[in-house]
């Protein structure tokens, strides 16, 4: 598990490197300066689960590239810890996407005050469990069909998420204040979702890589 971790994370770093980083770095200040206190919605909501997403299909693109499922099958590993292993890199790189929004809102919080400090972690906390949910559709969905299909699902979430927001402007952030009203209920579905969600992700993949013949 601990090598193909690592197989993971430096074929992100090789893929991606320092100049994706710095860039990543310049259009997160300029969002945040140009948008102001909506910035941090583009940031929390958009950027990052793409950036994460898109992260991931690059792994399965260089997979496939490499023809990695013919080596992978015949390691001392079995075929649920490799998928385990994609998961949890999945899982690492959400965790520094939230560590990301924090630091953004918080930022946010600092220079255009608007709303109570509580507001700016919860926008966090959303932007980690969205980024779990999308990452959810797109593993089962490379592991089925290969990298197009994963593309072609971050492609659909993206379209359905500026739906979801256009719907919300429209109706005066209906949904953002139903969460207010309803915080503790809202909160405890939303979790339960995900898990049940990843969950549910977890055993397609498996099942879709354990069809798979590597000859």
């Amino acid at each position: 598990m601990k090598g193909l971790l690592t197989k993971d994370f430096l074929t992100i770093k090789k893929k991606y490197g320092l100049p994706r980083v710095i860039m990543d770095i310049a259009i997160i200040i300029a969002l945040m300066f140009i948008l102001e206190k909506s910035g941090t919605i583009y940031i929390s909501f958009l950027l990052i689960p793409i950036e994460i997403m898109s992260m991931i299909i690059s792994l399965t693109t260089c997979d496939e590239q490499w023809k990695w499922g013919k080596y992978a099958v015949s390691l001392p590993v079995s075929k649920k810890q490799i998928v385990c292993s994609r998961y949890a890199c999945a899982g690492i790189l959400s965790l520094i996407g939230f560590v990301v929004a924090l630091i953004v809102n918080s930022a946010s919080y600092i220079l255009f005050p608007q709303y109570a400090y509580g507001f700016y972690l919860f926008m966090s906390c959303a932007s980690f469990a969205l980024t779990l949910l999308f990452l959810a559709f797109v593993l089962p969905s490379n592991y089925s069909l290969g990298v197009n299909a994963g593309f072609a699902t971050m492609f659909i979430l993206i379209i359905l998420l500026v739906v979801l927001g256009l719907w919300t402007k429209a109706t005066n952030n209906s949904i953002m204040w139903f969460v207010v009203e309803n915080f503790e209920v809202s909160i405890a579905i939303a979790g339960v979702s995900v898990v049940a969600i990843c969950g549910l992700s977890f055993v397609l993949s498996n099942l879709f890589f354990f069809r798979k013949k590597y000859i």
